[in-house]
């Protein structure tokens, strides 16, 4: 009976439980940080099929950010540490520092194909 009951436990995790948890890992975690923080409604990435929320925002498309920047200097970039074109991002970073990185890091990924 043990042995049985072991069974069907790891069949019912197996089948019913590891899918959700495989499908939820696909995304990189910069991505969703992109997405939770809002990114979005100002940048698209139309590499990573991510589309602005607002039509009218002159924000640039950050598909081949990691071609043009290095992590560290997005992440100074996002606190107001540094600026492009001597202009400050116009919106400081508010979330945790460790998401920060994530997301700096994830978007110096970004490279478009040459």
């Amino acid at each position: 009976m043990n042995k049985l009951w072991s069974t069907v436990t790891t069949i019912v995790f197996l089948f019913v439980l590891a899918p959700p948890a495989i499908s939820q890992e696909t995304e990189p975690a910069g991505k969703k940080i992109f997405i939770e923080a809002k990114c979005n409604v100002c940048h698209s990435i139309e590499s990573q099929s991510i589309v602005k929320k607002t039509a009218t925002s002159k924000a640039p498309d950050l598909s081949n950010m990691g071609a043009e920047k290095s992590a560290d200097w997005i992440a100074k970039f996002i606190t107001k540490e540094e600026k492009l074109n001597n202009k400050a991002h116009p919106k400081g970073w508010t979330g945790k520092k460790e998401d920060l990185t994530t997301l700096s890091d994830w978007l110096a990924t970004l490279k478009k194909a040459q």
